[in-house]
Protein backbone atom coordinates (compact mmCIF):
# COMPACT_ATOMS: atom_id res chain seq x y z
CA UNK A 1 0.00 0.00 0.00
CA UNK A 2 1.75 3.34 -0.85
CA UNK A 3 -0.12 6.38 0.79
CA UNK A 4 1.23 10.19 -0.71
CA UNK A 5 -0.04 13.04 0.04
CA UNK A 6 1.19 16.71 -0.83
CA UNK A 7 0.81 20.34 -0.15
CA UNK A 8 2.49 21.39 -3.64
CA UNK A 9 5.59 22.58 -1.42
CA UNK A 10 5.99 19.43 0.89
CA UNK A 11 5.22 16.08 -0.31
CA UNK A 12 5.23 12.37 1.93
CA UNK A 13 5.45 8.63 0.41
CA UNK A 14 4.69 5.86 2.47
CA UNK A 15 5.10 2.27 1.41
CA UNK A 16 3.15 -0.43 3.64
CA UNK A 17 3.54 -4.30 3.37
CA UNK A 18 0.48 -6.40 2.80
CA UNK A 19 -1.62 -8.86 0.41
CA UNK A 20 -3.17 -6.84 -2.62
CA UNK A 21 -5.42 -8.62 -4.79
CA UNK A 22 -6.09 -6.32 -7.82
CA UNK A 23 -4.15 -3.06 -8.23
CA UNK A 24 -5.94 0.54 -7.65
CA UNK A 25 -5.91 4.27 -6.31
CA UNK A 26 -7.63 7.13 -5.17
CA UNK A 27 -7.22 10.27 -3.61
CA UNK A 28 -9.45 10.87 -0.54
CA UNK A 29 -9.57 13.54 2.38
CA UNK A 30 -6.12 12.76 3.96
CA UNK A 31 -7.55 14.44 7.25
CA UNK A 32 -10.80 12.04 7.49
CA UNK A 33 -8.66 8.83 6.57
CA UNK A 34 -6.01 9.40 9.37
CA UNK A 35 -8.52 10.12 11.39
CA UNK A 36 -10.83 7.12 10.51
CA UNK A 37 -7.24 4.75 10.79
CA UNK A 38 -6.19 6.40 14.49
CA UNK A 39 -9.40 4.89 15.67
CA UNK A 40 -9.27 1.56 14.98
CA UNK A 41 -7.70 -1.19 17.43
CA UNK A 42 -8.14 -4.49 15.28
CA UNK A 43 -4.61 -5.55 13.77
CA UNK A 44 -5.60 -6.49 10.55
CA UNK A 45 -7.45 -3.48 8.21
CA UNK A 46 -9.02 -4.33 5.01
CA UNK A 47 -9.34 -1.42 2.04
CA UNK A 48 -11.51 -1.55 -0.30
CA UNK A 49 -11.39 0.96 -3.94
CA UNK A 50 -14.90 1.27 -5.20
CA UNK A 51 -17.02 3.44 -7.55
CA UNK A 52 -17.42 6.78 -5.39
CA UNK A 53 -15.71 5.25 -2.07
CA UNK A 54 -13.43 3.15 -0.59
CA UNK A 55 -14.11 1.06 2.38
CA UNK A 56 -12.34 0.26 5.53
CA UNK A 57 -13.27 -2.84 6.93
CA UNK A 58 -11.36 -4.57 10.62
CA UNK A 59 -12.92 -7.63 12.31
CA UNK A 60 -15.13 -5.26 14.23
CA UNK A 61 -16.30 -1.77 12.16
CA UNK A 62 -16.66 -0.95 8.49
CA UNK A 63 -16.70 2.65 7.75
CA UNK A 64 -16.40 4.22 4.50
CA UNK A 65 -15.09 8.16 2.84
CA UNK A 66 -15.95 9.86 0.05
CA UNK A 67 -13.75 9.62 -2.77
CA UNK A 68 -12.53 12.96 -4.39
CA UNK A 69 -12.88 12.75 -8.03
CA UNK A 70 -11.77 14.85 -10.73
CA UNK A 71 -8.88 15.07 -9.85
CA UNK A 72 -5.16 15.47 -10.98
CA UNK A 73 -3.23 14.14 -8.43
CA UNK A 74 0.48 15.74 -8.50
CA UNK A 75 2.88 12.87 -10.04
CA UNK A 76 5.64 12.16 -7.24
CA UNK A 77 8.64 14.87 -7.17
CA UNK A 78 11.83 12.35 -7.63
CA UNK A 79 15.03 14.00 -7.39
CA UNK A 80 17.69 12.78 -9.57
CA UNK A 81 21.25 14.22 -8.31
CA UNK A 82 24.66 12.99 -7.44
CA UNK A 83 24.94 14.52 -4.27
CA UNK A 84 24.06 11.65 -1.82
CA UNK A 85 24.80 11.50 1.94
CA UNK A 86 23.62 9.18 4.72
CA UNK A 87 23.55 9.84 8.21
CA UNK A 88 21.92 6.96 11.01
CA UNK A 89 18.27 7.95 11.91
CA UNK A 90 18.51 8.24 15.69
CA UNK A 91 21.64 10.54 15.53
CA UNK A 92 19.36 12.44 12.64
CA UNK A 93 16.37 12.65 15.08
CA UNK A 94 18.92 13.94 17.89
CA UNK A 95 20.04 16.26 15.72
CA UNK A 96 17.04 18.32 14.44
CA UNK A 97 15.01 17.95 18.23
CA UNK A 98 18.79 19.70 19.62
CA UNK A 99 17.85 23.38 16.98
CA UNK A 100 14.18 23.04 15.65
CA UNK A 101 13.06 24.80 18.96
CA UNK A 102 14.92 27.56 18.25
CA UNK A 103 13.49 28.59 14.82
CA UNK A 104 11.31 30.58 14.03
CA UNK A 105 7.47 29.14 14.04
CA UNK A 106 5.87 31.93 12.29
CA UNK A 107 5.68 30.51 8.35
CA UNK A 108 5.78 34.85 7.39
CA UNK A 109 9.06 34.84 8.79
CA UNK A 110 10.60 33.37 5.71
CA UNK A 111 14.84 33.37 6.40
CA UNK A 112 14.23 31.79 9.63
CA UNK A 113 11.61 29.43 9.60
CA UNK A 114 14.11 26.97 8.94
CA UNK A 115 17.11 24.66 10.26
CA UNK A 116 19.90 25.35 8.45
CA UNK A 117 22.33 22.86 6.54
CA UNK A 118 25.68 23.10 6.29
CA UNK A 119 29.18 21.44 4.82
CA UNK A 120 30.77 17.92 5.26
CA UNK A 121 29.81 17.23 8.43
CA UNK A 122 26.00 17.95 8.93
CA UNK A 123 25.99 21.15 10.89
CA UNK A 124 22.63 22.60 11.44
CA UNK A 125 21.50 25.68 13.03
CA UNK A 126 18.07 27.16 13.50
CA UNK A 127 17.31 30.66 15.00
CA UNK A 128 14.40 33.02 15.60
CA UNK A 129 16.61 36.05 15.75
CA UNK A 130 16.78 36.38 19.62
CA UNK A 131 18.32 32.96 20.04
CA UNK A 132 20.39 30.47 18.01
CA UNK A 133 21.13 26.88 18.59
CA UNK A 134 24.14 24.85 16.68
CA UNK A 135 25.10 21.31 16.67
CA UNK A 136 26.90 18.91 14.39
CA UNK A 137 27.64 14.87 13.46
CA UNK A 138 29.40 13.37 11.16
CA UNK A 139 28.07 13.12 7.61
CA UNK A 140 28.83 10.23 4.84
CA UNK A 141 28.97 11.20 1.29
CA UNK A 142 28.66 9.08 -2.19
CA UNK A 143 31.34 8.13 -3.64
CA UNK A 144 32.33 10.31 -6.57
CA UNK A 145 30.48 13.12 -4.45
CA UNK A 146 30.84 16.66 -6.44
CA UNK A 147 33.20 19.49 -3.83
CA UNK A 148 30.08 21.25 -3.14
CA UNK A 149 28.77 20.74 -0.40
CA UNK A 150 25.46 20.55 1.41
CA UNK A 151 24.69 23.95 1.80
CA UNK A 152 21.23 24.88 2.20
CA UNK A 153 17.81 25.69 4.18
CA UNK A 154 15.17 23.12 4.86
CA UNK A 155 11.66 24.90 6.11
CA UNK A 156 11.05 23.96 9.85
CA UNK A 157 7.54 22.16 8.35
CA UNK A 158 9.42 19.66 6.46
CA UNK A 159 11.93 18.71 9.93
CA UNK A 160 8.97 18.64 12.26
CA UNK A 161 7.84 16.49 9.42
CA UNK A 162 10.61 13.90 9.35
CA UNK A 163 11.21 13.94 13.78
CA UNK A 164 7.38 12.77 13.47
CA UNK A 165 8.66 9.81 11.26
CA UNK A 166 11.36 8.96 12.95
CA UNK A 167 9.63 8.46 16.02
CA UNK A 168 7.10 6.13 14.32
CA UNK A 169 7.20 2.71 14.76
CA UNK A 170 8.39 1.62 10.72
CA UNK A 171 12.27 1.15 10.49
CA UNK A 172 14.62 0.79 13.69
CA UNK A 173 16.61 3.12 15.07
CA UNK A 174 19.90 1.89 13.69
CA UNK A 175 19.01 2.52 10.15
CA UNK A 176 20.41 4.73 7.80
CA UNK A 177 18.66 7.98 6.61
CA UNK A 178 19.56 8.95 3.13
CA UNK A 179 19.38 12.46 2.03
CA UNK A 180 19.45 13.87 -1.34
CA UNK A 181 19.44 17.57 -2.45
CA UNK A 182 19.44 18.82 -6.37
CA UNK A 183 19.73 22.66 -5.26
CA UNK A 184 16.49 23.46 -5.03
CA UNK A 185 14.76 20.69 -3.19
CA UNK A 186 16.17 17.96 -0.75
CA UNK A 187 14.64 13.95 -0.12
CA UNK A 188 14.42 12.15 3.02
CA UNK A 189 14.22 8.62 2.55
CA UNK A 190 14.46 5.67 5.02
CA UNK A 191 11.90 2.71 6.35
CA UNK A 192 9.50 2.74 3.23
CA UNK A 193 8.93 6.87 4.10
CA UNK A 194 10.01 9.64 1.83
CA UNK A 195 9.21 13.28 2.64
CA UNK A 196 10.46 15.74 -0.43
CA UNK A 197 10.34 19.39 -0.16
CA UNK A 198 11.13 22.55 -1.71
CA UNK A 199 13.99 24.86 -0.18
CA UNK A 200 14.09 28.23 1.67
CA UNK A 201 15.51 30.43 -0.89
CA UNK A 202 15.90 33.54 1.47
CA UNK A 203 19.69 34.46 3.25
CA UNK A 204 19.86 32.84 6.34
CA UNK A 205 21.27 34.80 9.29
CA UNK A 206 25.18 34.39 9.34
CA UNK A 207 25.47 32.22 12.79
CA UNK A 208 29.21 31.44 12.08
CA UNK A 209 30.30 35.05 12.34
CA UNK A 210 27.63 35.40 15.69
CA UNK A 211 29.21 32.32 16.86
CA UNK A 212 32.64 33.64 16.69
CA UNK A 213 32.23 36.92 17.49
CA UNK A 214 30.90 35.76 21.09
CA UNK A 215 32.98 37.04 23.79
CA UNK A 216 33.26 35.94 27.17
CA UNK A 217 35.00 35.88 30.19
CA UNK A 218 32.78 34.18 32.60
CA UNK A 219 31.70 31.14 33.26
CA UNK A 220 29.07 28.67 35.85
CA UNK A 221 28.86 25.03 35.67
CA UNK A 222 25.86 23.56 36.76
CA UNK A 223 24.43 20.50 37.32
CA UNK A 224 21.85 19.70 34.25
CA UNK A 225 18.84 17.89 36.47
CA UNK A 226 19.09 20.82 39.25
CA UNK A 227 19.27 23.40 36.43
CA UNK A 228 15.90 22.55 34.58
CA UNK A 229 14.57 21.60 37.86
CA UNK A 230 14.83 24.95 39.16
CA UNK A 231 13.66 26.66 36.00
CA UNK A 232 10.56 24.67 35.65
CA UNK A 233 9.74 26.24 38.81
CA UNK A 234 10.40 29.67 38.14
CA UNK A 235 8.70 29.62 34.93
CA UNK A 236 5.12 29.77 36.03
CA UNK A 237 5.94 33.44 37.56
CA UNK A 238 8.29 34.29 34.76
CA UNK A 239 5.76 33.47 32.13
CA UNK A 240 3.74 36.73 33.62
CA UNK A 241 6.58 38.97 34.08
CA UNK A 242 5.20 42.24 33.05
CA UNK A 243 8.70 44.02 32.00
CA UNK A 244 9.89 41.08 29.96
CA UNK A 245 7.33 38.17 29.53
CA UNK A 246 8.99 35.24 30.75
CA UNK A 247 12.28 36.48 32.23
CA UNK A 248 13.56 36.28 35.21
CA UNK A 249 16.90 38.07 37.02
CA UNK A 250 19.85 35.42 37.49
CA UNK A 251 22.99 36.54 40.23
CA UNK A 252 26.16 34.53 39.77
CA UNK A 253 27.82 34.95 42.83
CA UNK A 254 31.32 32.68 44.26
CA UNK A 255 29.79 29.21 43.70
CA UNK A 256 26.37 29.93 44.07
CA UNK A 257 23.03 31.04 41.42
CA UNK A 258 20.38 33.33 42.48
CA UNK A 259 17.25 32.83 40.42
CA UNK A 260 14.34 35.72 40.78
CA UNK A 261 10.99 36.30 38.95
CA UNK A 262 8.00 38.69 39.68
CA UNK A 263 4.65 38.97 38.12
CA UNK A 264 1.51 40.88 39.75
CA UNK A 265 0.85 38.90 42.57
CA UNK A 266 3.85 36.41 43.15
CA UNK A 267 7.59 36.61 43.42
CA UNK A 268 10.15 33.70 43.31
CA UNK A 269 13.35 33.45 44.57
CA UNK A 270 15.57 30.16 44.57
CA UNK A 271 19.41 29.59 44.97
CA UNK A 272 21.63 26.74 43.51
CA UNK A 273 25.05 25.65 43.67
CA UNK A 274 27.55 26.34 40.53
CA UNK A 275 31.39 26.13 40.20
CA UNK A 276 31.73 30.08 39.09
CA UNK A 277 34.93 31.85 37.65
CA UNK A 278 34.96 35.44 37.65
CA UNK A 279 33.65 38.86 38.27
CA UNK A 280 29.74 38.76 40.08
CA UNK A 281 27.09 39.06 37.57
CA UNK A 282 23.53 40.03 37.84
CA UNK A 283 21.92 39.38 34.08
CA UNK A 284 18.19 39.45 32.80
CA UNK A 285 17.28 35.73 30.84
CA UNK A 286 14.26 34.33 29.20
CA UNK A 287 13.66 31.13 31.30
CA UNK A 288 11.47 29.34 28.59
CA UNK A 289 14.63 30.11 26.10
CA UNK A 290 16.59 28.05 28.89
CA UNK A 291 14.45 25.43 29.36
CA UNK A 292 13.78 24.53 25.77
CA UNK A 293 17.57 24.56 25.55
CA UNK A 294 18.09 22.42 28.83
CA UNK A 295 15.56 19.87 28.03
CA UNK A 296 17.53 18.52 25.56
CA UNK A 297 20.95 18.17 27.24
CA UNK A 298 21.73 15.03 28.16
CA UNK A 299 25.13 15.57 29.39
CA UNK A 300 25.30 15.48 33.17
CA UNK A 301 26.40 19.25 33.53
CA UNK A 302 25.72 22.38 31.49
CA UNK A 303 27.92 25.28 31.25
CA UNK A 304 27.23 28.88 30.75
CA UNK A 305 29.59 31.16 29.71
CA UNK A 306 29.23 35.15 29.69
CA UNK A 307 30.59 38.43 29.13
CA UNK A 308 28.19 41.38 30.35
CA UNK A 309 24.60 42.04 31.31
CA UNK A 310 24.02 43.23 27.73
CA UNK A 311 25.88 40.47 25.77
CA UNK A 312 24.50 37.53 24.66
CA UNK A 313 25.08 34.27 26.58
CA UNK A 314 26.74 30.75 25.44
Amino acid sequence: LILRTTDLKMSAKVEILGQVNKSGKAVVSCKTFKELIKGISDTDVCIIIEKEKILIQTKNSKSTISIIGDIDFPEWADINSLRHYSVQKSELKNLFENVKFSASANPENEAVNCVRFEEEKLKVAGTDTYRLSYAEINLNANEGQPEERLNVSVPLKMIDGIVKSMKSKLGIPREKVLIVCDGDKVLFRFAGIEIVSDLTKLEFPDYKTIIKNLNVDKQAVLHTKDFIAVLKRAYPIAKDNKEAKNGAIFEFEQNKLIIKSIDEYSEFKEEITTIYSGENLKISLNVKFLMDFISKVKDKTVVLKMLNNKSAVL
